[in-house]
């Protein structure tokens, strides 16, 4: 009996023995591995964790903006379709393609197949991409439509201003390490680093800021010269003064203000956003009486028209070209030296890696950076 015990014991010990061994070469073996040939884990805007694949050959950018920072990193090479929305296909009789200064650049972006929206997971799946990119906000919404899809997909952070230059930054290098366009996102950011260090040493030379309004914003949507903005990156970064306080819900997007707040402000100069220009005119002339008596910008003539700011998403390269334009305005003597066409085309050739002339883009968005012409 002694006997038969011990030699349980002994195939017990043998066999938790083989077990063990099994164990740990397996574990080795696990760990002498890579975490996959094919693909790397990177994180987020949206702080998620994603599985995207080394080389990224083809991939779709679904809505506002995602697209446009696809094509700062010089990769529209790889987008192998697009949604109806501003690429001519949406059931509008307004022409919304050139709004969006990246498709007078890369125009071809309009031939490409459509995926209709972000709801056509069929339509997606179909094209098949290596990778989605989207600027959707909710988490949770990302994870669902990985899920579906079964593609990985990369939220970006299209509300991101200039103000956090540095998390505009590194949303590029992210793209661009992700994108193989590396050394394109370093061209990107030092380029824009230097316009920012250029603007920041007129505006220490600002001793008396002048008092300006900006109206007209394009946010989800048309407005007149009511939809306005605390937050404006040209009056910041020049060093003027803002009368109109920041979105009282914190987000920093524009939002409607009314005539008597617009009135109390008392601005010296309105800028008014290209995007509805026609729209601000007629709220202008409706109240054309009281706004020359009461409001200084209006009495003197001193309302100027900038490039398109907000659609499908921010523009980063117009609000660059605004903030010089609303400079030379404000203060021409510490803005002697800009030609506002030379510096425009300067900025737009920094963000899209191909030459635009100022003539061609005011002529697609049907503005010139100019005094209004609404009291002659």
């Amino acid at each position: 009996m002694r006997r038969t015990s011990t030699i349980k014991t002994l195939w017990r010990t043998l066999l938790l023995a083989l077990i063990m061994a099994v164990v740990t070469t397996t574990a080795l073996v696990a760990m002498a591995q890579p975490e996959s040939a094919s693909e790397r884990t990177v994180t987020d805007m949206r702080g998620r964790t994603v599985s995207i694949p080394h080389t990224v050959d083809t991939l779709i950018a679904l809505d506002a903006g995602s697209l446009r920072l696809v094509s700062y990193l010089d990769a529209t090479d790889k987008v192998i379709a697009v949604e109806d929305d501003g690429h001519g296909r949406e059931r509008s009789p307004y022409e919304f393609f050139a709004l969006a200064t990246y498709r007078i650049a890369y125009p071809a972006l309009r031939s490409l197949p459509s995926i209709g929206s972000a709801a056509n997971h069929e339509g997606i799946i179909a094209a098949n991409p290596d990778l989605i990119i989207s600027s959707a906000t909710d988490v949770a919404k990302l994870d669902q439509l990985e899920k579906i899809l079964g593609i990985p997909v990369f939220g970006v952070d299209v509300d991101v201003e200039l103000y956090d230059a540095e998390r505009f930054y590194t949303q590029n290098e992210i793209l661009g390490t992700i994108l193989g366009r590396e050394k394109r996102a370093g061209e990107l950011n030092g380029g824009i680093k230097a316009l920012l260090s250029d603007l920041e040493r007129r505006r220490a030379q600002v001793h008396d800021p002048t008092r300006a309004y900006a109206g007209g914003m394009m946010f989800y949507g048309p407005a007149d010269l009511l939809r306005t903005t605390g937050d404006f990156l040209p009056f910041d970064l020049v060093g003027a003064v803002n009368v109109m306080p920041t979105n009282p819900t914190g987000n920093r997007q524009p939002y409607m203000t009314s005539l008597e707040d617009l009135i109390a402000a008392s601005p010296d100069y309105v800028f008014i956003d290209a995007a509805n220009i026609n729209l601000s005119r007629s709220g202008y002339q409706k109240n054309k009486a009281t706004l020359d008596t009461l409001v200084p910008a209006f009495r003197d003539g001193d309302v100027h028209t900038t490039f398109v700011y907000k659609y499908y998403g921010t523009n980063w390269e117009n609000q660059l070209v605004n903030v010089f334009y609303v400079g030379s305005v404000l203060y021409p003597e510490l803005y002697s030296d800009v030609t506002i066409e030379k510096k425009a085309e300067e900025i737009w050739e920094l963000f899209f890696s191909v030459p635009l002339s100022f003539a061609d883009v005011c002529e697609a968005q049907h503005v010139v950076p100019e005094r209004v012409d609404w009291f002659d």
